[in-house]
């Protein structure tokens, strides 16, 4: 019974589509361009925002009239549509309506909720009357103020007639103008841009790193997503990269040295926008909705890197975190602002394999700036953090005394960065150590120590707080 009812809503659906379709051409809706007289740019954004600007031959009358733009993004906001016309400095849009009312059978019966519709049903009888509700079974009254009313179920419906098509509807997102146009009547070029949601990006990375863990390759892909209701076929292609402040609003609807590969007319080439980056492929590509598409962004051979081990303590009293670190720079066959993104990192195994070992994400990386990228916590080096003593020097002042101890469970000496956090404090000044330390922060101490091959290291200060 289910799938009887499914083929008779299926069917319904069919027949009022194919009188829609055939009731507006029969309208003469206003003319657009072919698809080979359009040109599309399409700047994407990293957070649900893309920029449309698109060319297109349109047929305008001369005078003021009205003219409709289809194949728009359902997302769109309408209050950032610009208009122009390249034939015609003169035209100027007097009025503007987005028209989102699309036809399908459930805006049709709405629009004819209280009037009078005719439905025939599968064994051929026809049913008149005054359609009092339109879901997934029909209520027709015989009049609007009662009489007789009689419920049809959907799967006894072959067709529904209406005396003709409401208004208000149509079968694709429009933009529609009121235009004075000083010309005669006849083709311009025009150029309309508008921004929509539904369209976003992101960087990944794949980094592979070598067996002495001191260099990597890197292969960096741009992933993007389109929501936004309608296709861009031919675009050319441009991602912005960096943080965009919008105003809010209070609801919303809708081999050699030097081996980067970014020169190829392929590939993205990066120049700075303003106070971002802007990327745009050499070439053009077609964005379909629903659809997420891969571009390759970078590559990059044999990039000096640091394995590092670092103990936060704070944070974590036992374990010891491994990340690697790079600088972004030329001299390092990088040198390439890098967009915010995934990082993941392989390596290969005994047997050539490549063996995943941890991901983290990177923000937006200027050139010639450090980036590390966290891996995971090392299994043979354990960390050991205690308080050994705590005293009040004065009224406003506080000594407190700490042991750090570090054990290393491998065949090989390791260097390991400990990081002291002191950031509940207004003044600090470490008073007594036996390791010298570096104050990186005004709420943070760094201290490097080598802790030897199935050794341990400890790290004893004193640290003086001021308030």
């Amino acid at each position: 019974m289910k799938h009887r009812m499914d083929r008779s809503r299926v069917r319904l659906g069919v027949i009022l589509l194919g009188m829609l379709l055939v009731a507006v051409f029969a309208a003469g809706r206003p003319i657009t361009a072919a698809a080979s007289d359009r040109s599309v740019e399409l700047t994407v954004y990293n957070d649900n925002l893309g920029l449309v600007k698109e060319r297109r031959g349109m047929e305008l009358p001369a005078g003021i009239g009205t003219v409709g733009f289809t194949d728009v993004a359902s997302l769109i906001d309408p209050t950032s549509v610009r208009f122009r016309s390249l034939s015609e400095p003169g035209v100027r849009v007097l009025e503007q309506n987005y028209e989102y009312d699309i036809i399908n059978d459930t805006a049709l019966l709405q629009k004819y909720l209280g009037q009078r519709i005719r439905l025939t049903t599968v064994q051929g009888e026809t049913l008149e009357g005054y359609l009092m509700s339109g879901g997934d079974n029909l209520i027709l009254a015989a009049t609007l103020q009662g009489g007789e009313v009689r419920i049809v179920k959907a799967a006894q419906i072959q067709s529904v007639t209406f005396p003709e098509l409401p208004g208000g509807l149509v079968v694709r997102p429009t933009l529609v103008w009121l235009l004075t146009n000083p010309a005669r009547a006849g083709a311009q070029q025009v150029e309309v841009s508008y921004l929509t949601g539904g369209l976003s990006w992101k960087a990944d990375y794949v980094a592979t790193i070598n067996q002495d863990d001191n260099r990597i390759d890197l292969a960096g892909w741009v992933t993007l997503d389109n929501r936004s209701g309608a296709d861009y076929r031919d675009a050319r292609l441009k991602l912005v990269a960096g943080d965009l402040h919008r105003a809010p609003e209070e609801e919303r609807q809708r081999a050699g040295d030097y081996l980067l590969k970014t020169a190829s007319p392929e590939r993205f080439q990066e120049q700075s926008f303003f106070e971002y980056h802007l990327y745009t492929l050499g070439r053009t590509t077609t964005v379909k909705n629903n659809q997420l598409k891969q571009v390759e962004l970078l590559t990059a051979a044999a990039i000096p890197a640091r394995k590092l081990f670092i103990y936060d303590g704070t944070a974590d009293p036992k374990k010891v975190q491994v990340v690697l670190e790079l600088v972004n720079s030329k001299a390092n066959n990088l040198g390439m602002p890098l967009p915010k993104g995934r990082v993941r990192v392989q390596k290969a195994d005994s047997d050539g394999a490549l063996q995943f070992i941890g991901e983290d994400r990177i923000d937006h990386t200027a050139a010639a700036e450090k980036l590390r990228v966290a891996l995971g916590n090392a299994f043979d080096i354990v960390g050991e953090r205690i308080r050994t003593n705590v005293r009040d020097t004065g009224s406003t002042s506080r000594e407190e005394s700490y042991q750090i101890t570090l054990r290393n469970h491998k065949q090989t000496a390791v260097d390991v960065t400990v990081v002291e956090r002191m950031n509940g404090w207004n003044e600090w000044q470490i008073v007594k150590t036996d390791h010298r330390f570096v104050k990186t922060e005004s709420g943070k101490a760094e201290f490097a120590v080598v802790v030897p091959p199935g050794g341990q290291e400890t790290i004893t200060y004193t640290v003086k707080y001021k308030w």
